[in-house]
């Protein structure tokens, strides 16, 4: 059975693991380190904001000092996600010709959601891949405000995790020439309104459900990290080594 590498690192800046998830694929570009799965927390509390965003146009830096909140930008697209200390956030380095995935950004991006959501279920969370084609055939219309919308959780894209049609997982994927990142974000806890005061414009329709909020309970990093953990050696049939 493949064998990949497992990080499991609570409790980092952003600026620190968005760095080492950085190294992690530099490193694999270079066949310097095997597939990497590293799941991990932000402390202290961070909003990311995807590789295309700007900080200056989107954040009240100094609002969101005051508050507590670092600032730091993803090497991975998508949009403007608040980690609060419980989330939890996993990413994948590997071959963009892994003969475990599926030939293809999409494919291969469906496949890791899978796994995501494989670990989701354990935990006794109905998690559905979305399948934004089907919703269209069946008339769901998304307005076109959520297209604008900078929030990564205020829009349900097409092969993400959600529950009841409600977002549970955001994730983006970055690829070079030879490894692929995929970085993916676990809403685990509700942040609280005050935070939403860092956006230099207010929006609406944060079209998501937590992990809590679903089991009606609190989760901690150790139990949905050994849930996640599971899914991806269930999905893609490989064994973690530390």
């Amino acid at each position: 059975m493949t064998s990949y590498q497992l990080m499991v690192t609570p409790g980092l800046s952003g600026l620190f693991n968005m760095q080492y998830d950085l190294k992690l694929f530099y490193d694999f570009e270079k066949g310097i380190i095997p597939s990497t799965l590293r799941i991990y927390s932000w402390r202290p509390k961070c909003i990311s904001l995807g590789y295309a965003q700007k900080v200056d146009q989107l954040i009240e830096t100094e609002r969101a000092k005051e508050l507590g909140w670092e600032v730091v930008k993803r090497p991975t697209g998508g949009g403007i996600v608040f980690h609060n200390e419980a989330e939890v956030t996993y990413s994948l380095v590997t071959a963009i010709d892994n003969p475990i995935l599926p030939e293809g950004l999409v494919a291969s991006y469906k496949k890791i959601s899978e796994a995501v959501a494989r670990g989701l279920k354990l935990l006794g969370i109905d998690a559905q891949i979305t399948n934004y084609k089907h919703q269209i055939t069946n008339n769901t219309k998304i307005p076109k405000s959520k297209f604008r919308n900078p929030l990564c959780f205020a829009l349900t894209n097409n092969y993400e995790i959600s529950v009841d049609g409600k977002k549970i997982v955001g994730s983006a994927q970055k690829r070079g020439r030879r490894a692929m990142l995929q970085q993916g974000s676990i809403f685990v806890r509700r942040t609280p309104p005050e935070a939403f005061s860092v956006l230099k414009q207010q929006y609406n329709n944060i079209d998501a459900v937590s992990v809590e909020e679903v089991l009606g309970r609190e989760v901690s990093f150790e139990e949905l990290s050994e849930a996640l953990l599971k899914g991806f050696k269930e999905e893609l049939g490989v064994e973690f080594k530390t």
